[in-house]
């Protein structure tokens, strides 16, 4: 139907209304009272929409709500249409175009956002698309990613994780009009039923240093952490030191397969070739105290060698081998960072296509955030298959391991 004809139509309605109800054509505060009439009965009843839409997806909250104008007739109604966290929700009371545009020009803004476009720069493209310009809906936008944000940051963790995965991101950030080299450290946990889930991100412009390290488990601790079997990393300076002050009992995996990387950077290739390929005999060792022993064993041969870098890894031996302390089935998913360092590497398609660096520390986190909420909804969904099926004979092995803690409790 022609849209002239449609408003001619509704306002055609309207008069119907007021003859029948008012015996006359509305008018002032007749108009006015029908105006607030439609408004609180539609507001009441997305805000219905919303309650039996959430009962089916119990994972889900509501999220506010976001103002809109609906033209009918010559009514303009202001709406206060609900949100959900998830972004799903949309309301079926609404005019269908109506939710189309909206949801269109609602994920264009917040895609404008995320990449970091400018006041100025977001004007001009919703212009040469021939869009009008909502400076309401852009601050929307803002506020919600920021507040997602804010929940995610501030969210309660599991009281005990089996793992704790941590890599540090080297990327470049605007700071107050300068491009600035910084670092985000993503923490990756897997709780004891196998499920995986970032814990935590936190940028630092600068080196890290023990004093980092106790902001970030301080922060995990404070909401909600308290036992965690595993650490797994690189070698981070100041890590080990903090792990023992504060997760005494946990056990601090070196990254097995930086350890081979850094054999091939500082040792002759054939010599790190012997070495590497002892190594991976080493790690199928069939337990903690056999691979330690062949470990010492293997760095005492090269040690006239290479004096100095053997003896930083044998200040270190215990750490590349803990992981043997766990059942055979499950040590693959705990000697190496790689499942946090898969996810770094999505990042970093991201900054490539914001053209090498990003704008802000919020955007670098809002775009982990989104990252993160992608996984959750896909790969992460379901808890890992073999993690899940030694789920009790983890939580044996976690209970004795932290039973002299749990008996101070």
């Amino acid at each position: 139907m022609d849209e002239d004809i449609l408003e001619k139509a509704k306002e055609q309605a309207l008069a119907k209304v007021g003859k029948k109800y008012f015996g006359e054509e509305l008018q002032g505060e007749q108009k006015l009272a029908l105006k607030y009439f439609f408004e609180e009965m539609l507001n009441e009843l997305m805000r219905a929409e919303r309650e039996v839409f959430l009962e089916k997806d119990t994972r889900n909250k509501g999220n506010g709500y976001y103002q809109r104008d609906l033209v009918t007739g010559s009514l303009r109604l202001n709406l206060d249409v609900p949100r959900d966290r998830r972004g799903r929700f949309r309301p079926q009371v609404l005019p269908a175009h109506y939710q189309r545009v909206d949801e269109e020009y609602t994920d264009l803004l917040m895609s404008l956002v995320v990449n970091g476009y400018s006041e100025s720069q977001v004007i001009r493209s919703l212009r040469e698309l021939g869009l009008p310009y909502s400076e309401a809906e852009l601050n929307r936008i803002k506020e919600e990613l920021q507040g997602k944000l804010n929940d995610f940051k501030q969210r309660e963790l599991p009281a005990e994780a089996l793992a704790l995965f941590i890599d540090g991101y080297h990327t470049e950030i605007k700071d107050k009009a300068k491009v600035r080299k910084a670092c985000v450290y993503t923490v990756l946990g897997i709780d004891l039923q196998g499920r995986k889930d970032i814990y935590g991100f936190y940028t630092f412009f600068g080196s890290e240093n023990r004093a980092s390290w106790l902001k970030i488990f301080n922060d995990l601790i404070e909401r909600g952490l308290k036992k965690v079997a595993l650490i797994v990393s690189d070698d981070f300076p100041g890590l080990t030191e903090a792990i023992k002050t504060l997760f005494p009992l946990t056990d601090h995996q070196l990254c097995f397969l930086h350890l081979q990387r850094n054999v091939r950077r500082n040792m002759g290739k054939e010599d790190a070739r012997l070495f590497n390929r002892e190594l991976e005999n080493i790690r199928l060792s069939r337990d903690y105290e056999q691979a330690q022993e062949r470990l010492e064993q293997l760095c005492q041969h090269y040690q006239s060698k290479y004096p100095t870098f053997i003896k930083n890894i044998q200040s270190k031996l215990t750490h590349y081998v803990c992981f043997l302390k766990y059942p055979e089935e499950i040590r693959r998913y705990l000697y190496t960072t790689n499942a946090v360092e898969n996810f770094n590497s999505r990042i970093e398609q991201i900054k490539s296509r914001l053209g090498g660096y990003f704008q802000s520390v919020e955007i670098l986190e809002i775009n982990l955030l989104l990252q993160t909420e992608r996984l959750k909804q896909g790969k992460w969904k379901n808890p890992l298959p073999v993690l899940k099926s030694r789920a009790y004979e983890i939580q044996q092995l976690f209970n004795l391991k932290f039973y002299e803690q749990t008996q101070n409790y």
